[in-house]
C-alpha cells in the first residue's frame, strides 16, 4: 500500500515512546560492535579494527557542547571542591549523563507505567533533564506519509498554525514525549527481551481501526545507537567514517508508513565523530530540514524530515566564530549506505590504512595482520553477508533472489533518483560513497542547491574547485559508487554464482581462503558483466521521460532528445535563463496560438522577466528572437494530431486533495470545457514547479531566524515569529506546484518568493562547513 492510499486509512495513533518496533530490528540481526563501560567510550574518537563483523554500537544522544563544560556548582554537586585542590575526571563529567534512571512514563496513555507496549523504557539522568529543548518545525507531509501512527499532540498545530500549547493533558504529554526522546532529555531503551505481543485495538476518534504491526522481541539493552561505515570521499579513499553526529533512537513501522528509523542529527558526539564535536549549527538544520521536504514534493525518493529543534545555551564553534545549534530528526526506512559495505570489505583501498583520530583511541592499528586471513585482514565476510542479508532481504524483502540481482535493483533505483535530480536541477554536492544510500534515497543535505540558470557545469559545493561532483557529473559520480558497491560484495556474488545461485545463509564464509575469494570475485566479474549499461539505460530513460513530461509531451519521438530537449537546454543557457522559471511559465504557452504575433509578444514578454535576473533590454531583445524561434518548433510539435487525442483523453484530477495541492488550475479544467490545452496547461503546472528553494530564499530565513535570537536569546514571541517563518517556507516546499503569488490577487510576498532573488545570489556556492 502506498503512503496516499494509506493516508485514508484510519490508524490507531501512540506517542512516540509507544510505537511498534518491526518484527525484525537493525540491533537483533546485524552484529553489534562492543564498547567497553566506561561513559567516555560512547564519545571516544576510536579507530576499529579493520576486521570487526560489527555495524552498530550503542550511542546515547548527548546534546551538549564539546569538549564539554562543567561549572563550580556543578563540580560541587559532584561533591568536588575545586578550590581547595578537588579533581574530577572525565569520566565522572560525563557519567552525570548516563541515562541510568528509569523514570515513570509520564507521556501519552499510561501514566506511571513503567513499561511500553513496545517492551521499552524512558531512562534519563537530572544532567539531562536540565536540556531545554525548543521546537521549531515539524513537517506535516511527512507526519502523514512515514508517520502516520504516530501522536504528536499539539506539535503541529504549535508549529504551522501558530497555535499555544494546549491544556488537554494527553495532547500535551504527545508532544512532551515527542520533543523529550528527540532532545536527548530522555532515552527510550530496553531492560530485557519483553514477550513477542500484539498492540491492543483501540477505536479512532471516527471509530475505525488498523492495528499497527504486532511488537518484535527487543534484543537486551535495545537502545539509541550509531553505525560505521567507511567511503572514498572526492574520489580518494578516506577509510573510517561513520555516524560522526548521528544517533538513530527508533525504528517502527506501520501499513501506511512502511518501515522507519528515525535519526538525530547534531545528537552530539559518537566514537564516529573523529575530531568534530557531533554538534549541527541552525544554518544547517535548516538547509535539510526544508531541503528534504522540497525534494520529496518533486516526487525524487528522500529522506524525509520530520522535526527541527533548538536550544540556548549551546553555542556551536565554527570557522567564523560561534552559531546557534539545531538538532534535526529526520526518517528513511534505513541510513544505510554503500560505504557501510566498503567497511566491511574495502578491498585494495584499505590495505595498509591508517588512521589517527585527534582526542581518540587507537585501538587497532598496531594489531599484526593475520596473513591468513581471507580478505587480507581489511574486512568481515562474516559481516558483510550479515548486512547484505539484512538489506536485501528484510528492506528490498528479496529474500530468494540472489545478490547480484538485489545489486542490480539497487543500481535501478540509484540512476531513477539521480536521473530525476538532473530533471529538476537538483545539485547534491558531496556525492561521496557514504552520501550513496542503499535504497537510492537523496541523503544527506549539505551544500546542495536547485540550479538557477542553466548551466551543466554548475558547482554548489563551494569546497569542489575541479567541479567532479558538478551537475553533468552527477550520474557518472553515482555510477563510481555503485562500482564500489559492485566490489565491495564481490565474495558474495561470486559465492552464490558459484553455489548454484542460492543466497547465501548463515555460516557461508566458514572456512575460506584467500584463493577462494579470489576465485569468487572473479567470479562476479562475469555475473555482473553489463550493469553499468544497464545503470545508464535507467538513468537516461528516466532522464528523458522527466524532460518530456516537464514539456507536456506525451507521445514521445526520437527527434525529441535533439528538437526539444537540448535545444530549449542550449537557449536557456546561451540566454542565461533560469532553468526552473522559465518551464512553469512555460506551462501557460498555448500551442494553438503561435501564429498570433500579440500573443507571442505577451506570452514571452511574461516569460522572459520571470526567468533572466535583472535583464538589461538588449538581452530581452536578443532573448525573445531565440524564443520565438524555439516556440515556433515546439508548438508544431505539441499540436500534432496524436499528441492532442492523447491529451483529450487525459483524465485530470479535480479532487478537493488535487486542488489543495495544485491550487484552483484543477478545478478549471471543467469551466474551460475540458479542452486538451486546459488539461495540457493544467498537468504541466502539477509537473513544473511554481515555488522552488532556492538558495536565496534559505539564506533569506536562515538570517531572520538568527536576528530573532533561535538558538541564543529567543523569548517565546520571537520563537512564534520563527516557527511562522519557517513553517511558511516549509507550507511552499511541501506544495511546490501550488499557484503563489500568481492571479490578480495573489499575496505578493508569495510571489517574491518565488522569484529568482538578486543577481548576486545566482549560482550561490555553501561549504562542506555545517
Amino acid at each position: 500500500m502506498s503512503s496516499r492510499q494509506a493516508s485514508t486509512v484510519a490508524t490507531l495513533k501512540l506517542p512516540l515512546h509507544r510505537l511498534p518496533l518491526p518484527k525484525t530490528t537493525l540491533q537483533s540481526f546485524l552484529p553489534q560492535i562492543p564498547l567497553d563501560d566506561q561513559p567516555s567510550s560512547q564519545r571516544r574518537s576510536t579507530s576499529f579494527k579493520p576486521t570487526t563483523s560489527g555495524v552498530w554500537a550503542r550511542v546515547n544522544p548527548l546534546w551538549a557542547p564539546w569538549p564539554l563544560r562543567v561549572t563550580k556548582d556543578e563540580l560541587r554537586e559532584m561533591g568536588v571542591d575545586i578550590d581547595n585542590g578537588g579533581q574530577v575526571s572525565v569520566e565522572d563529567v560525563l557519567a552525570r549523563w548516563d541515562p541510568t534512571e528509569g523514570s515513570p512514563i509520564e507521556h501519552g496513555d499510561g501514566p506511571n507505567s513503567g513499561d511500553t507496549d513496545n517492551g521499552l523504557k524512558l531512562f534519563s539522568s537530572q544532567t539531562r533533564m536540565k536540556i531545554e529543548p525548543v521546537l521549531l518545525g515539524l513537517s506535516p507531509a511527512a507526519l502523514k506519509e512515514s508517520l502516520p501512527h504516530l501522536d504528536a499532540g499539539d506539535a503541529e498545530a504549535i508549529c504551522n498554525a501558530s497555535s499555544t500549547p494546549s491544556s488537554d493533558s494527553a495532547t500535551s504529554a504527545s508532544r512532551e514525549a515527542l520533543l523529550d526522546i528527540l532532545s536527548g532529555r530522555r532515552v527510550l531503551a530496553s531492560e530485557a527481551a519483553p514477550v513477542l505481543k500484539s498492540h491492543e485495538e483501540k477505536p479512532s476518534s471516527n471509530g475505525d481501526v488498523t492495528p499497527v504491526a504486532p511488537v518484535a522481541p527487543v534484543a537486551p539493552g535495545f537502545g539509541p545507537w550509531s553505525t560505521r561505515y567507511c567511503g572514498h570521499q572526492f574520489g580518494v579513499w578516506a577509510g573510517q567514517l561513520g555516524d560522526g553526529r548521528a544517533i538513530s533512537v527508533m525504528e517502527t513501522e506501520s501499513p501506511g508508513g512502511g518501515r522507519q528509523e528515525i535519526q538525530l542529527k547534531g545528537a552530539g558526539r559518537t566514537p564516529f565523530s573523529r575530531s568534530a564535536d557531533g554538534l549541527a549549527v541552525l544554518r544547517s538544520g535548516v538547509r535539510e530540514f526544508l531541503g528534504c521536504e522540497a525534494v520529496a514534493a518533486l516526487g525524487i525518493p528522500t529522506t524525509r524530515s520530520l522535526a527541527l529543534l533548538s536550544t540556548s545555551d549551546l553555542p556551536v564553534i565554527r570557522e567564523e566564530g560561534p552559531e546557534p545549534p539545531s538538532l534535526l530528526a529526520r526518517l528513511a526506512p534505513s541510513f544505510i549506505r554503500i560505504g557501510h559495505f566498503e567497511a566491511l570489505n574495502p578491498g585494495e583501498a584499505g590495505r595498509n590504512m591508517r588512521q589517527l583520530f585527534l582526542g581518540g583511541g587507537w585501538l587497532t592499528q598496531d594489531d599484526p595482520v593475520d596473513e591468513t586471513d581471507p580478505l587480507g585482514g581489511q574486512g568481515s565476510l562474516e559481516g558483510l553477508g550479515k548486512l547484505v542479508m539484512w538489506c536485501k532481504n528484510e528492506l528490498y524483502g528479496m529474500k530468494d533472489k540472489t545478490t547480484g540481482e538485489w545489486v542490480r535493483e539497487v543500481a535501478k533505483r540509484n540512476a531513477e533518483m539521480v536521473g530525476m535530480w538532473q530533471v529538476y536541477g537538483y545539485c547534491h554536492g558531496v556525492l561521496n560513497t557514504d552520501n550513496i544510500s542503499i535504497l537510492g534515497l537523496t541523503i544527506d543535505y549539505g551544500p546542495y542547491a536547485f540550479m538557477d540558470v542553466f548551466d551543466e557545469a554548475h558547482i554548489c559545493n563551494h569546497s569542489d574547485p575541479t567541479g567532479l561532483y558538478s551537475y553533468r557529473n552527477q550520474p557518472s559520480r553515482v555510477l563510481f559508487a555503485l562500482d564500489k558497491l559492485v566490489g565491495a560484495l564481490a565474495p558474495v556474488i561470486g559465492y552464490e554464482a558459484l553455489h548454484g545461485g542460492a543466497p547465501i545463509s548463515d555460516g557461508w564464509h566458514e572456512g575460506v581462503t584467500k584463493d577462494k575469494v579470489e576465485k569468487w570475485e572473479e567470479k562476479t566479474r562475469e555475473v555482473m558483466k553489463g550493469w553499468e549499461d544497464e545503470f545508464w539505460e535507467v538513468e537516461r530513460k528516466t532522464e528523458r521521460a522527466g524532460w518530456l513530461k516537464r514539456f507536456g509531451i506525451k507521445v514521445p519521438r526520437r527527434s525529441d532528445d535533439r528538437d526539444v530537449i537540448f535545444d530549449y537546454l542550449v537557449l536557456l543557457h546561451d540566454n542565461s535563463m533560469d532553468l526552473n522559471a522559465s518551464l512553469r511559465a512555460l506551462s501557460s504557452f498555448l500551442p494553438s496560438r503561435v501564429s498570433d504575433a500579440s500573443y507571442l509578444d505577451g506570452f514571452l514578454d511574461g516569460l522572459l522577466p520571470a526567468s533572466i535576473a535583472s535583464p538589461r533590454p538588449e538581452e530581452l531583445g536578443r532573448a525573445k528572437e531565440a524564443c520565438k524561434a524555439w516556440l515556433t518548433r515546439y508548438a508544431s510539435r505539441a499540436s500534432e494530431e496524436q499528441e492532442m487525442k492523447a491529451w483529450e483523453e487525459e483524465v485530470v484530477d479535480t479532487s478537493s486533495e488535487a486542488v489543495q495541492k495544485f491550487g484552483e488550475t484543477a478545478a478549471a479544467v471543467d469551466a474551460e470545457g475540458n479542452g486538451w490545452e486546459e488539461k495540457r496547461r493544467t498537468v504541466m503546472a502539477r509537473t513544473n514547479p511554481r515555488f522552488v528553494l532556492r538558495q536565496w530564499v534559505l539564506e533569506e530565513l536562515i538570517a531572520e531566524l538568527t536576528a530573532l535570537g533561535v538558538g541564543d536569546q529567543a523569548g517565546e514571541e520571537e520563537y512564534a515569529e520563527a516557527r511562522k517563518r519557517l513553517a511558511r517556507v516549509l507550507d511552499m516546499s511541501n506544495r511546490p506546484f501550488y499557484p503563489w503569488g500568481e492571479g490578480p490577487d495573489a499575496d505578493k510576498d508569495d510571489a517574491r518568493l518565488c522569484g529568482l532573488g538578486s543577481q548576486d545570489m545566482l549560482g550561490f556556492q555553501c561549504s562542506c562547513s555545517s
